[in-house]
């Protein structure tokens, strides 16, 4: 494939990912095509191609002392086919091997491996997180809230709670003038927002993909299938604000 051959393809991809990220609110990214190729090579990322082109994407992006799983989206035409979970393990496979991702030097340690944090309030996304390893945090009191109120933040290590409340903050502005309605619907629907955090110390897995409406049910707790007695709650706890 030679250069022109390259930038066609680049544009192409631009102008899927940045039509995805004006559909979808809840997607932080590019909403231009030049600033989408420009940020090709700026993050890590994952792109899944078929025959008709580019249908999902991903960025993996270094956040304080973690990696977060971000801008995570599908083709419509693709949706309910169970490929989000093919994915979510691409990605997942990148961050398990990807030294100068985790800012070392190959080979890559297990201990040198930074947390993989992801929000999402997409209960198909869940589940394919759900499905790869990805263990939902449950909010708790903690003394940096002086025990007044439940937080997922709150759980994380103080530095980088610090790291991610200036990250949003600096996004926050970015949108506030390049697209208010944006961050306005992502702080209307801020308590929706759902950590998952992949164990660096986790071994790499790579489980057989299930229907994804076994998937999506297992997720909203209504039939909770292959759920640690651990995160049971946590998933009826989803249901209910779902529902609510």
């Amino acid at each position: 494939m030679d250069e022109d051959d390259h930038s066609s393809l680049d544009a192409e991809n631009a102008i899927w990912l940045t039509s995805m990220i004006r559909e979808e609110l809840d997607l932080w990214g590019p909403l231009k095509e030049v600033s989408a190729i420009r940020g090709w090579g700026r993050h890590p990322r994952i792109l899944l191609h078929d025959l008709n082109g580019l249908f999902g994407h991903a960025v993996l992006d270094r956040l304080g002392s973690s990696i977060e799983l971000r801008t995570v989206v599908l083709d419509p035409r693709i949706r309910g086919q169970g490929r989000s979970h093919e994915l979510v393990e691409q990605a997942i496979s990148r961050w398990y091997q990807d030294a100068l991702l985790h800012r070392v030097s190959p080979p890559l340690e297990p201990s040198s491996r930074r947390p993989l944090i992801s929000w999402t309030r997409s209960a198909g996304l869940a589940a394919a997180y759900h499905r790869a390893g990805f263990y939902l945090v449950q909010s708790e009191r903690r003394w940096s809230r002086l025990w007044l109120f439940r937080s997922t933040l709150a759980t994380l290590p103080l530095r980088l709670q610090i790291s991610i409340v200036l990250n949003r903050m600096l996004r926050g502005i970015s949108m506030l003038f390049q697209d208010p309605v944006r961050i306005g619907h992502q702080i209307r629907h801020l308590r929706e927002y759902h950590l998952f955090i992949f164990d660096p110390k986790s071994s790499l897995q790579m489980p057989s993909r299930a229907h994804p409406m076994s998937e999506m049910t297992a997720v909203t707790g209504r039939q909770l299938i292959e759920i640690e007695d651990s995160q049971v709650q946590a998933f009826v706890n989803w249901d209910a604000t779902e529902e609510g």
